[in-house]
């Protein structure tokens, strides 16, 4: 399910807009039982920050994903909630949750095996970033953004990791190529392609969940000739067109198993 926010950044000579206090009413109108605060400006011109963030979430059953419909109000400096409910409400502790900017490698938050993960973030986004604890059992999950600036617009997205590549040689000389990509929802596709665009059929494709719903995907491909140099391994989000993939680089004959580490190319020849 995809989600997405409009933050206005208010500064000097604009009128105060009232905020919800409480997660569950940020970016929407307040109701009369929920608590108001006044933004104060604090800089000397109005800009208009757009943030979109796209939220795969997956619960056991039937679900609907609601967010706010009007803009979220924040100040240069101070904080962003972008929040996303699940209905009926369900619990989202155990899942893996990924935001990342327009590229998927500059990753702004991760939170994993029920924790933050920091060290993760890129640079510009170190101990800016938090999801919100306190609900997430509750189905709403709102990733947290500290110290607004304005170099924060941009384009969110909450997608799978990278696929890697598992290479081993039979003693029939083929090449059994192995691509296995996990975090997605919904199922993702996969494709495996040379340098020519052309598909590499593959021998198997199996999807598994995990017990936070979200899928991992491996694709097994056995080749008996090395006409194929180069191989792309490709996984996308059906939904949202989002692609990841990696290139597998082959020179010369294999005369040992090869096993490739996520997230990172591959180049091997024999001596």
């Amino acid at each position: 399910m995809a989600t997405k926010f409009h933050i206005v950044v208010v500064g000097e000579g604009v009128p105060p807009l009232p905020m919800c206090h409480q997660h569950i009413a940020l970016g929407s109108p307040c109701p009369s039982h929920l608590r108001k605060q006044q933004v104060s400006p604090t800089y000397g011109s109005l800009i208009s920050l757009y943030l979109c963030l796209q939220m795969l979430i997956l619960v056991a059953g039937a679900f609907q994903v609601q967010e706010p419909h009007e803009p979220l109000v924040a100040t240069v400096g101070g904080e962003a909630e972008l929040p996303c409910f699940l209905l009926p409400a369900q619990s989202a502790k155990n899942m893996q949750i990924s935001s990342s900017r327009s590229l998927p490698s500059q990753v702004v938050h991760l939170y994993k095996d029920g924790r933050d993960q920091p060290e993760e973030a890129i640079e510009e986004y170190l101990g800016r970033t938090e999801l919100v604890r306190d609900v997430i059992y509750k189905g709403i999950v709102v990733l947290r953004i500290l110290n607004v600036r304005p170099s924060d617009n941009g384009q969110y997205r909450f997608l799978g990791s990278n696929p890697h590549f598992k290479v081993e040689v039979t003693e029939s000389r083929e090449i059994q190529l192995e691509c296995k990509s996990e975090g997605w929802f919904p199922r993702p596709k996969v494709q495996c392609i040379d340098s020519q665009r052309g598909e590499v059929p593959a021998m198997s494709v199996s999807h598994t969940q995990d017990k936070g719903g979200l899928f991992q995907v491996t694709t097994s491909l056995l080749l008996r000739e090395l006409s194929q140099k180069n191989l792309i391994c490709s996984v996308w989000n059906p939904v949202l067109n989002q692609k990841k993939e990696e290139q597998l680089s082959i020179a010369g004959q294999f005369s040992l198993s090869l096993h490739c580490a996520p997230k990172m190319g591959f180049y091997a020849q024999t001596p």
